[in-house]
């Protein structure tokens, strides 16, 4: 009598594979979970770590903003404008950047209390630009900016509050997580409450007459060949030579930045009639104190007549508010 080999039941080899499925999805979900917490770890750790250099930046400009509010008018006003400008742009910069984070479960908390205080602390700043530009540039008695700059506090003030949520925030946090704490930051808190007092403020920058904004341009040229000597009735003479051109030399002598000056030459003969077409050139900016040097050559004045030589500068085709922006020279041509 002849026996088959044995051969387990078909149902049990059914349990045996369902079980491997089982401990093989196990495993693979225990690998899931790691990598995830592996992932979800270093982002935490990446998300805290630009909160830190956002933290950072404004731990340093609420110092440099009390130095400036302690010190108003002890710089010029294209300095004022610079630093500024210059907060608001670093400040929404830092506020964008840290909206690009990815923000994990275990910091969701401090996520939301850095977005408000970003944010609050940007607008604030960009706010505090405009409050303060439009109080210097008012006219006197009115003060309707007051109330922008009082806006920009409070916006400063919600970012400090929202920023103390955040610190405590990253007290309640896994410690492996924090690789270094958030340093302190508070604008108008602390040592600086006193700096954010909005009428104070505000009476000070109207009394700063040196802040308020002055467009000025002065002009002053000389002829090539210089003229060498003057006779009767204040009429130059001119060396003979094969041309003769104007050099004109216009300084910025206001405290903002000035943009498209004109300057415009005319040549007319004395006693004359025949009309000349002025001459023209743009330039295109001139920052406080700095001066720029335009050459207008091949003037044609004729040996022996008597000319009036005029150079004006303006700003955007406007008139100065000083009368330092003309030139004017009467003169005569030797002959060979």
């Amino acid at each position: 009598m002849a026996f088959s080999d044995f051969a387990p039941p078909r149902r049990s080899r059914r349990r045996r594979n369902t079980v491997i499925v089982v401990i093989a999805a196990i495993i693979i979900g225990i690998l899931v979970l790691a990598v995830r917490y592996r992932t979800e770890r270093r982002e935490s750790i990446d998300y805290l770590a630009v909160a830190e250099e956002t933290a950072l930046l404004h731990s340093d400009i609420s110092e440099q903003l009390a130095s400036l509010l302690q010190g108003l008018g002890q710089e010029d006003r294209p300095a004022l404008e610079l630093r500024l400008e210059t907060f608001a742009e670093d400040a929404r910069d830092a506020a964008t950047r840290l909206d690009e984070q990815v923000v994990t479960r275990p910091v969701a908390e401090v996520a939301g209390f850095m977005a408000v205080a970003s944010g609050s602390w940007a607008d604030g700043l960009e706010t505090l630009q405009a409050s303060i530009i439009a109080i210097l540039d008012a006219e006197p008695g009115d003060e309707s900016a007051d109330q922008a700059l009082q806006q920009a506090f409070e916006f400063l003030r919600v970012g400090d509050r929202a920023y103390a949520g955040a610190l405590v925030a990253v007290d309640e946090l896994d410690p492996e997580l924090v690789v270094t704490p958030l340093p302190e930051v508070a604008y108008t808190s602390g040592r600086y409450r006193a700096l954010y007092n909005y009428e104070i403020v505000a009476d000070r920058l109207r009394l700063q007459g040196g802040l308020a904004e002055l467009v000025d341009v002065a002009l002053t040229a000389q002829t090539v060949p210089a003229p060498v000597s003057e006779g009767a009735g204040g009429i130059w003479t001119i060396p003979a030579s094969d041309t003769l051109a104007l050099e004109v030399t216009v300084s910025n002598t206001g405290n903002v930045i000035v943009e498209n000056v004109t300057i415009l030459v005319t040549l007319q003969k004395v006693g004359s009639s025949d009309t000349f077409t002025p001459l023209g050139q743009l330039i295109p900016s001139i920052e406080p104190g700095k001066s720029e040097i335009r050459v207008f050559e091949n003037l044609e004045a004729a040996p022996g007549e008597v000319y009036s030589l005029t150079a004006t500068a303006t700003v955007d085709g406007d008139g100065d508010l000083t009368d330092d922006n003309t030139f004017n020279l009467v003169f005569e041509r030797n002959a060979e």
